[in-house]
């Protein structure tokens, strides 16, 4: 059996560029190492939700994993807080960007919902100055974080919340600042408490020097916060559990390493790592590599390709993929017992700046696996890959298939029917 190093390259998925000669950013980069493992190995595409859905970062990395994500998926901010190390036992939390709204006939237009990607001191004297409110006359207590450039994560704390309430972000500049509303009625409270936070904080925030010397600098002052993904505490199976494998993560984003922690896995961040375009790839694989000798799957995130989409900016991307390329030097002869596996978690098009339902190329690289004609990596000769195209949902499946770990289909060793060969140590021999 072998082990396995996934690679998400976050935001990988992309359109043809003007500024590129109409080639993609991945057919416009220079990637040897990926050219080569795409010759020696076998190439695919994968919708990571389905066909025309637009995945979000949690919900394209769940549902590669192997969750179903309508029954399983629990809501992103709880992700974000676990990313930070805190369990949340109780209340709601809220992934929460920093924005830049302006005021028009009484509403709150988005200008920018990542507030010009503020980030550094500027940030975080905004958040400490938000950081604990008290709501609804004390009987909800809010607390927001603050974690990488413009992200953070807004935690509402007291008896009878419920995350079934509405996003406050319309995901489109341009558009009004949403009433947060109850989905169900038990979360009357919760979306009013929400309310206050919101009008409450955008008044310390529009007035803040912070924010006024930013108007004089040509910025955009970040004086909102837009919530949205409410979730509550969670209790997925872990993912060791599901698929057989000891998981290790890699990663840096606070986001990616909340899912790794909620499922199980044991979290590594690199001295290096930003989850920026600037980040340490080199380190990062070297960090996999070294973890392969206790672990069997390791999960590797790359978030600088994703930074580029989203500053519709197809040259930073191409420049992110060859800085990638250039740490996957490290893994083009891998060793007898291991498969690589390169993919995205979703789309990202440099025309869009945002998420979009685009299948994703994947590549599957080892010694003994099966090839195809294809001879590059890039979402043409992905699409005519010998692994085809197939959902995300299905990916473990496959993987599990070309680690030679698979278990035939009706076979039950375990009390629960599993996709996996069994460890030793799982089974309970009959005694005569």
């Amino acid at each position: 059996m072998k082990k396995v190093m996934l690679i998400i390259l976050d935001g990988l998925g992309d359109r043809p560029h003007p500024s590129l000669k109409y080639l993609t950013p991945l057919q416009a980069a220079e990637i040897p190492n990926m050219d080569l493992m795409a010759s020696k190995g076998l190439l695919g595409m994968q919708y990571p939700i389905a066909p025309g859905v637009p995945p979000g970062s949690d919900t394209g990395h769940l549902s590669l994993f192997g969750y179903n994500l309508d029954e399983e998926y629990p809501g992103r901010g709880i992700f974000e807080a676990l990313g930070e190390g805190i369990t949340l036992r109780d209340g709601v939390a809220f992934r929460a960007n920093f924005a830049t709204v302006s005021e028009r006939n009484g509403e709150l237009i988005v200008e920018d919902r990542r507030a010009g990607r503020i980030s550094g001191e500027d940030a975080e004297v905004l958040a400490s100055e938000i950081s604990r409110m008290s709501l609804l006359r004390g009987e909800v207590e809010a607390e927001f974080v603050h974690t990488l450039e413009h992200r953070g994560f807004l935690i509402l704390r007291g008896d009878g919340l419920s995350s079934q309430v509405t996003d406050v972000d319309p995901h489109e500049v341009g558009y009004p600042v949403l009433e947060p509303l109850p989905i169900e009625e038990e979360a009357m409270k919760t979306a009013r408490a929400l309310k206050e936070f919101l009008i409450r904080s955008h008044e310390i925030l529009k007035g803040h020097e912070v924010n006024r010397r930013r108007v004089k600098e040509g910025k955009p002052p970040a004086n909102f916060i837009l919530p949205r993904g409410a979730s509550k505490p969670v209790n997925l199976e872990r993912f060791g559990d599901r698929w057989g494998f000891k998981p290790a993560a890699v990663a840096a984003g606070p986001m990616y390493k909340g899912i790794a922690r909620a499922l199980g896995f044991e979290v590594h961040h690199p001295e290096g790592a930003t989850g920026l375009p600037d980040s340490d790839f080199r380190g990062k694989i070297r960090e996999a590599l070294d973890l392969l000798g206790e672990f069997d799957f390791v999960y590797v995130h790359m978030k600088g390709t994703d930074v580029a989409s989203h500053k519709k900016d197809p040259k930073l991307k191409v420049e992110v993929l060859e800085r990638i390329d250039e740490a996957l030097e490290q893994i083009t002869d891998p060793p007898e017992d291991l498969l690589v596996v390169i993919t995205g978690d979703h789309a990202t098009p440099c025309l869009l700046g945002k998420h979009s339902g685009d299948p994703v190329p994947i590549l599957f690289f080892g010694k003994g696996l099966p090839r195809d004609d294809a001879s590059n990596f890039h979402e043409l000769d992905a699409s005519l890959g010998g692994a085809g195209w197939f959902l995300g949902g299905d990916l473990m499946k496959l993987i599990l298939n070309y680690s030679d770990r698979s278990l035939e289909y009706g076979l039950r060793p375990l009390p629960r029917r599993r996709w996996y060969i069994p460890r030793r140590e799982e089974l309970t021999p009959l005694r005569i």
